[in-house]
C-alpha cells in the first residue's frame, strides 16, 4: 500500500481508508452477482454433446423487456373459412372439424367469404372446393339459403368462442365484372368491377352483411371489399374467384361502402387493403387521399413479407391497427410457420394474426389435411403444424400485451389480468439451443413455470421444469421445436 501524503489530518486520512473499503466492497459485490448470473444462466459451456466441430454449445443470454410494450392490445388468431368450411361444413362429422379449429387451438377471429358466385352461362373452372356461391345470382334476384355449408362453420365458431368476424369478397357477382366471369380479366392486370356497378357491389355487401346478422345472429365486426385486389394473377379461366381493382377504383370502393353500411344502419367497420405483400399494401393505402378516414383497420398478407417497417409505421402514422390478415405455406413441419409468426408480429407490430385457411387438399398448406373433394365425408389428418400453430394460438391469447426480448427467435406476451408471462421460443436448427431468459427488468419474479413443447417427437408435449432461479430460467431447446413457457405470477411495473 502506498505510503500516506505527509500534511493530512486524521480525519482525511479516515475518509481515504473508508472511501478504499467501500470501493472494495463494490467490486467483491460486483463479482458476486456475475458469479450469481454465470451459475443460474449456466455461462459455462454446456455439454449437450459433443458438436461436429468439437465445440460445446453455449447458453446465450436473453433479456425481456416489460418496459418495451410492442402491441399494447393482441387481438388473436384466426382463418378464412373459404374454402374449407365450403366443404367441410357439409359433412356429417363437420363438429370434429369445427372443434378441432375453435376450441383445441382457440382460434378467435374467422373470415367469412361472400362469395359472387360464377356465370352459369360458361365452363366453370372453379376448382370444387373454391365454388362459393353468391347470394345475388342474377340483377335483383336474391337467394339466402345460399352458402349453407360455409354459414353453418361461421355460426359454429362463434358458438366456439370465436369474437371477431370479417366478411370480405374475392370477386363482386359475376354480372358485375367486365369479363362476366367471377376469375377475372383476361390479362390479370385490368379492372374486372365494371365502373357502373361500384355501388351496385357495396350494396351487395352491406346487404349480404345485414341480413346474415339476422338471419344467422352473426355479428360482423369487419368488412373488406376486395381481397389481394391489386394482383395481377386474376386472370379468366382461373379456379378460384379473384378480381383486379386499382388503387384508384379501391378507394372509391371503401367511401361507397362506408355509406352503403350506414344506410343499412350497420356499425360494421371496414379493413383495407389486404393485399398480397406489404409493401403492396401501402403503397396502395397511401393513395387513398380522403378514403382513409373510413379505414378502421389495415391489413395486409405476408406471403411476400417484404416491408414490415412500412406496415407499422403506417399504422402508426394513421393511429390505426393493423393485422396480417392471411398466410399459408406448404412446410407441413410448422416451422416456416412459427418464423413468420414470431417475425410479422414483432417487425410490422401487428395486434393479430391470421392463417388462410385451416384445412387444405395441398401437402403441408394446412393445419389439417383433407381431399376437399365432391366425395363425402372424410376425417382429417393432423400436420405437425397445427401442433406448432397451438404452441402459440393456446398460449398468447387476447388482450395480451406483446413485449420486447432480446432474442431473435423468441415472442414475448405478458398477460395484464392473470399477471402471466408467455414466450414463445424457436428452434429451427437441427442442434439443441440452450437460453437463459433474464426476467430482472420485472418487478416480481415468478415462482411458478410451465412448459410445453412441439418437435419432431413431440405434440404439446408437457416439459419437465428446467432450472427457474429468482429472474432467470434456463432451458434447453430440443432441434427442430417451438416451445411456450408460462410464468406466474409475475409483476411488470417497477
Amino acid at each position: 500500500m502506498a505510503k500516506p501524503q505527509s500534511g493530512l489530518d486524521s480525519r482525511e486520512k479516515l475518509h481515504q481508508y473508508m472511501a478504499m473499503r467501500r470501493m472494495r466492497s463494490n467490486v467483491r459485490h460486483s463479482w458476486i452477482l456475475a458469479v450469481k448470473k454465470f451459475w443460474r444462466c449456466g455461462w459455462a459451456l454446456c455439454f449437450l454433446g459433443v458438436a461436429e466441430n468439437g465445440i460445446s454449445a453455449q447458453t446465450t443470454n436473453v433479456v425481456v423487456h416489460p418496459e418495451k410494450v410492442l402491441v399494447k392490445n393482441f387481438e388473436g388468431w384466426g382463418t378464412s373459412l373459404c374454402w374449407w368450411a365450403n366443404v367441410c361444413g357439409g359433412y356429417t362429422n363437420r363438429e370434429t372439424y369445427a372443434e378441432l379449429a375453435f376450441r383445441s387451438l382457440k382460434l378467435n377471429i374467422v373470415r367469412y367469404n361472400i362469395g359472387g358466385g360464377e356465370n352459369p352461362n360458361i365452363p366453370n373452372t372453379l376448382a370444387f372446393r373454391a365454388r362459393v356461391p353468391g347470394f345475388e345470382p342474377a340483377d335483383g334476384v336474391w337467394d339466402w339459403n345460399a352458402d349453407a355449408n360455409q354459414r353453418w362453420m361461421l355460426k359454429r365458431a362463434v358458438a366456439l368462442g370465436a369474437d371477431r368476424v370479417v366478411a370480405f369478397a374475392n370477386s363482386p357477382p359475376w354480372w358485375m365484372t367486365e369479363s362476366r366471369s367471377v376469375t377475372g380479366t383476361a390479362d390479370g392486370s385490368s379492372n374486372n368491377l365494371r365502373a357502373e356497378c361500384e355501388l351496385a357491389f357495396c350494396q351487395y355487401l352491406a346487404t349480404v352483411v345485414s341480413n346474415l346478422t339476422v338471419l344467422d345472429g352473426v355479428r360482423f365486426d369487419y368488412v373488406t371489399p376486395l381481397n389481394e385486389p391489386s394482383a395481377n394473377w386474376w386472370k379468366l379461366g382461373h379456379w378460384q374467384e379473384g378480381c383486379h381493382v386499382s388503387a384508384g377504383q379501391q378507394a372509391r370502393l371503401v367511401n361507397t361502402l362506408r355509406t352503403a353500411l350506414d344506410r343499412q344502419s350497420l356499425a360494421t367497420r371496414i379493413i383495407a387493403n389486404e393485399d398480397n405483400d406489404e409493401r403492396s399494401a401501402v403503397s396502395a393505402l397511401e393513395s387513398f387521399g380522403q378514403a382513409e378516414r373510413h379505414v378502421a383497420l389495415i391489413a395486409t398478407h405476408t406471403y411476400h413479407a417484404n416491408d414490415p417497417s412500412g406496415i407499422r409505421n403506417l399504422a402508426k402514422r394513421w393511429s390505426k391497427p393493423a393485422w396480417v390478415s392471411e398466410y399459408g405455406d406448404g412446410d407441413a413441419s410448422g416451422l416456416t410457420l412459427a418464423r413468420r409468426i414470431r417475425d410479422d408480429i414483432t417487425e410490422a407490430r401487428v395486434s393479430a394474426w391470421i392463417y388462410w385457411q385451416v384445412v387444405d387438399n395441398a401437402g403441408g398448406w394446412g393445419f389439417l389435411r383433407n381431399p376437399l373433394s365432391d366425395e363425402g365425408d372424410s376425417m382429417p389428418a393432423l400436420n405437425k403444424k397445427y401442433f406448432v400453430m397451438g404452441q402459440f394460438s393456446r398460449f398468447i391469447r387476447p388482450g395480451a400485451e406483446i413485449i420486447a426480448v432480446d432474442d431473435a427467435n423468441s415472442l414475448a406476451a405478458y398477460d395484464p389480468i392473470r399477471h402471466s408471462l408467455t414466450i414463445v421460443a424457436l428452434n429451427d436448427e437441427d442442434k439443441s439451443l440452450k437460453l437463459c431468459f433474464d426476467l430482472s427488468q420485472f418487478a416480481g419474479w415468478p415462482t411458478q413455470v410451465s412448459g410445453v413443447q412441439t418437435s419432431a417427437q413431440q405434440n404439446w408435449s408437457v416439459c419437465l421444469p428446467n432450472r427457474l432461479a429468482d429472474q432467470y430460467y434456463s432451458v434447453e431447446l430440443q432441434p427442430r421445436s417451438v416451445s411456450s413457457f408460462s410464468f406466474k405470477p409475475i409483476d411488470p411495473s417497477k
